[in-house]
């Protein structure tokens, strides 16, 4: 079991540095498997800047609540969208059987290293706006939320394609209507 663990673990953080290491790596994602992608992070994502802004915003801001309603439906949501998004990651690292993603290590590890990525843009003088945003969006359903947030994603790639900067996810851009 140790080793089916440690292999899976291997095979998240090769999967994770290819898709940092290359500017476009074929076949792209499409909005869809984006969509996954964020769904699964995104209560991660919200705990995280809630912590970052944990120095700004009132104990009583949206993002610094750790258990409330809005997370809880975006983690059931997460965990039901899982499978899929064990196959963008493997779609991502070139890797077709996604069975090592299996283990019950991959997921916190992935998690942690695309949240770790998402949070380290922000900054404190963001809290107000991202507050703002998460509050805007949490009546949605998680689904929802989640296909925003990888538009605004796609979009931003897009734009750092036509800068000629390195990209972070090798996206279909003419997914991004």
């Amino acid at each position: 079991m140790m080793k089916r663990a440690l292999a899976a673990t291997w095979l998240a953080l090769t999967a994770t540095a290819g898709m940092a290491a290359q500017p476009q790596i074929s076949p792209c994602l499409s909005a869809s498997e984006v969509s996954d992608l964020a769904q699964v992070i995104l209560p991660e994502a919200i705990g995280a800047a809630g912590v970052a802004c944990g120095s700004v915003l009132p104990a009583s801001a949206a993002i610094r609540q750790t258990s409330s309603a809005m997370l809880s439906r975006y983690r059931s949501e997460a965990d039901r969208v899982w499978p899929q998004a064990k196959r963008v990651i493997g779609k991502i690292g070139g890797v077709e059987d996604v069975g090592m993603l299996d283990s019950e290590l991959v997921r916190p590890i992935l998690t942690t290293m695309l949240v770790a990525q998402v949070t380290k843009t922000i900054n404190v003088r963001d809290c107000a706006s991202i507050e703002r945003i998460v509050s805007a969006l949490a009546p949605l359903p998680p689904r929802n939320t989640a296909d925003v947030a990888a538009q605004i994603l796609m979009l931003t790639i897009q734009a750092k394609t036509r800068r000629g900067e390195k990209i972070d996810l090798p996206v279909c851009f003419e997914t991004a209507k």
